[in-house]
């Protein structure tokens, strides 16, 4: 068996820890022998478990990627375990211990997309960024062709990086009745219109483009919005909502530990984004059940959405742009619901998470095949 071990620094659940959960669903155990190691007390601790793997609980690197002191300990668990293979999901301290050590084989996934600093994008530190990531891993998980482009422009190798798109578990369509029950309590009714975004609330999210795009729908628009997520600028969308006269037009469902009844209760799906976006799951989990989804062209989103296909590509930060194209999708049902099964097909042939852990289990296959053969 391949001996492989997934490191994580978050204690909540966030969207490298939902990713991980999808893959350890559909690993093959009987060719990979996984463990995960984990922040003491970290949520994912019991949703690890849950699934029939173990987990290894740190005193160090909680929500950091990088924290001196975990480095000790993270090199004397590595010892202790001797994996063929770590993989990180961000934790410069685990990768630079597996280095120490002398793991055969070190990956890390690329999670994020965003504008990398100028000066990491010139010589020299282009260069000495590209020289530590090569020399920390043996190869690199983009999950989108945005993340590999952040990556290349800071100097890492292209043959370095292998694009895996992010995949995810199908959620449960529900019945007509239980759908419209669901609507009925978040206060929304048959003629309402709900576009839903599902994003923490911060800035990099643009949910204040979306409230923007609300408050200058027509009069006669059935839109209405459902907000799903928390994060520091609640308060001040809340505020802005009603500075906008649209208040009464918003719900705000707080965090949804599931999506299931939420995204089944919208319309069109909305990604608002306009930093640090790379391959959506709320994307890819709308699209599961048929959602069309109206996007914005900031990072990995152009490669999630194809525009006029399964729902529409706008410029990011643009109200007007958006409103447009939810008001297109509104006022054609036909339209919306051509999208919807074009976006459920592009789910089944590209976003599932049996494709995604395959394609990753190929990757584990050949650079451990290529070590034996150097050995």
């Amino acid at each position: 068996m391949i001996k492989i071990l997934h490191v994580l620094t978050d204690t909540n659940t966030g969207g490298a820890g939902v990713l991980l959960l999808n893959q350890l669903k559909h690993f093959d155990r009987e060719v990979f022998d996984i463990s995960v190691v984990l922040p003491r007390g970290s949520e994912l601790v019991r949703r690890v478990t849950a699934l029939g793997y173990r987990t290894v609980e740190t005193s160090h690197g909680a929500d950091r990627s990088f924290e001196l002191t975990a480095i000790p300990e993270y090199a004397s668990l590595v010892r202790a375990e001797k994996p063929d293979i770590i993989h990180c999901h961000g934790a410069l301290s685990a990768r630079l211990a597996a280095l120490l050590v002398g793991v055969p084989i070190r990956l890390h996934t690329r999670h994020c997309a965003y504008p990398p600093p100028t000066l990491l994008r010139h010589f020299p530190l282009r260069q000495v960024c590209g020289a530590l990531n090569s020399a920390l891993s043996t190869a690199i998980v983009a999950v989108a062709s945005a993340a590999a482009k952040n990556l290349t422009d800071t100097g890492t190798p292209r043959r370095k990086i292998n694009i895996i798109i992010n995949g995810v578990e199908p959620l449960r369509l529900l019945g007509e009745d239980e759908r419209r029950a669901v609507r009925s309590s978040l206060g929304f009714t048959d003629a309402d219109f709900v576009a839903g975004i599902f994003a923490r609330i911060e800035e990099c999210k643009g949910h204040i483009h979306l409230l923007r795009a609300l408050a200058l729908a027509g009069e006669n628009s059935r839109l209405k919005i459902l907000v799903c997520g928390r994060g520091s600028l609640e308060a001040e969308l809340r505020r802005v909502a009603e500075e906008l006269g649209v208040a009464g037009r918003v719900v705000f469902a707080g965090f949804v530990e599931d999506i299931t009844h939420h995204m089944n209760a919208i319309d069109v799906n909305v990604n608002c984004s306009v930093g640090t976006e790379t391959s959506s799951l709320a994307l890819s989990e709308g699209m599961s059940l048929g959602k069309p989804a109206v996007v914005s062209d900031y990072g990995g989103n152009p490669d999630m959405v194809v525009d006029g296909v399964s729902g529409f590509v706008v410029p990011a930060a643009d109200p007007r742009a958006l409103v447009s194209a939810l008001a297109r999708l509104e006022g054609d049902r036909e339209l919306l619901a051509r999208m919807g099964a074009a976006a459920y097909r592009r789910y089944t042939e590209q976003f599932t998470a049996v494709s995604m852990t395959g394609a990753l289990e190929e990757l584990y296959t050949r650079l451990y095949r290529q070590k034996k053969i150097r050995k």
